[in-house]
């Protein structure tokens, strides 16, 4: 629909909508109360599968791809109190991918390691400090190993070091200054390190905190960008085609998203805001129209609904934005090719009606 409207005496038109390209098809049940929900080839036969954790009744879902847009659901995976945030990786270097899930209510992380023949078992309970939140893998100490960073609900994160066989030693402990529900891995000084970027949030603070790795398990410096801006969940990728990776934010704050540019050297410049839809939570960066520019899908947790952010000529945000349906309160979303067309599709998971709603991406026609 095009929208008209009067500025000065003057009509005016909006641009169009982007390009409508994706389409629902499925609509997984899962188990009550979706929270995280993560894509990877698990099974190692070239399709994308599924894992998402359910807060509510304590569990992980496995989907297993078809390649067409369905799955098949194998039997959950029972979870201590409140899963809400985990990992795929292949973390004991077998080549399956394993599967690292927090629990908020016991200060745990489990460790189910992946077993081909579409299994896994429960191997490791790994103790944390009090109310686990997030996950974050890297190899920190540059042993070919893989680390985790865990984020605390008392304003606290705690490294992790891979033993590589599924056991972890507990590093050290850094202060956050809030709490922190959303954290990224990347080089952001380009000295060869791996770097951790937070997403910190209370009800009187906010701001992005940065860590900076020395290469050896440790983060002696840090510093604080973004301060009050509300920011919730970050992603990361190289938004501008310069080789350096930029950050994307959400915020509590008048439904904004945030895009920061990096300078190369551990510093951001300012800020960008732009607009989603109501309640924007969880994000995914990718090309999704075919323009060679990075756009952005946001999951919006108010109007139940994702949007896909494309970008102008120039590297600005296109408004207005195009909005998909999904179930109620989307708090969670992922990419995958889910019909192995080798376009990028969405997963996004309902917390209020326990599904995941799979949506396929058509071409744009040029």
């Amino acid at each position: 629909m095009v929208i008209f409207g009067l500025v000065g005496g003057c009509d005016f038109q909006l641009p169009p909508k982007p390009p409508d390209v994706f389409f629902k098809v499925n609509s997984v049940p899962v188990g009550a109360g979706p929270a995280y929900v993560a894509s990877a080839d698990l099974n190692l036969d070239g399709e994308a599968d599924l894992v998402i954790a359910n807060s509510k009744d304590h569990s992980l879902s496995v989907l297993l791809g078809r390649g067409n847009g369905s799955f098949k659901l194998l039997p959950p995976l029972p979870m201590p109190l409140e899963p809400s945030a985990l990992v795929l990786a292949d973390i004991n270097k077998d080549g399956w991918p394993d599967i690292i899930a927090n629990s908020r209510g016991t200060n745990s992380l489990v460790v189910w390691l992946g077993q081909g023949k579409n299994t896994f078992v429960k191997w490791r309970t790994v103790k944390t400090g009090q109310g686990p939140l997030f996950i974050i893998a890297g190899d920190f100490n540059e042993d070919g190993i893989l680390d985790i960073a865990v984020t605390l609900n008392f304003s606290k994160m705690e490294i992790y070091r891979g033993r590589g066989d599924g056991s972890f030693i507990k590093g050290e402990t850094y202060k956050t200054g809030s709490r922190s529900y959303s954290g990224v891995s990347g080089d952001f000084n380009h000295d060869g390190h791996q770097d951790i970027a937070l997403a910190v949030h209370s009800s009187n603070a906010s701001s992005i905190r940065l860590y900076f790795g020395k290469g050896d398990g440790t983060f002696p410096t840090s510093s604080i960008i973004a301060q009050g801006l509300g920011t919730l969940t970050l992603a990361l990728g190289d938004m501008n085609s310069d080789g350096k990776e930029d950050l994307v934010a959400t915020s509590a704050l008048g439904d904004n998203l945030y895009y920061l540019v990096s300078n190369g050297d551990g510093s951001f410049q300012k800020e960008i805001v732009f607009s989603g839809g109501g309640g924007p939570i969880a994000l995914v960066l990718g090309d999704f129209d075919e323009d060679r520019q990075i756009d952005v899908v946001v999951a919006n947790s108010r109007s139940s609904s994702f949007s896909l952010i494309t970008r102008n000529a120039n590297g600005s945000f296109h408004f207005p934005v195009r909005d998909y349906v999904t179930g109620g309160t989307p708090l969670t979303l992922t990419t995958g090719d889910f019909n192995s067309d080798g376009l990028s599709d969405i997963a996004v998971a309902s917390n209020a009606e326990a599904t995941v709603d799979i949506f396929l991406r058509r071409r744009v026609m040029k």
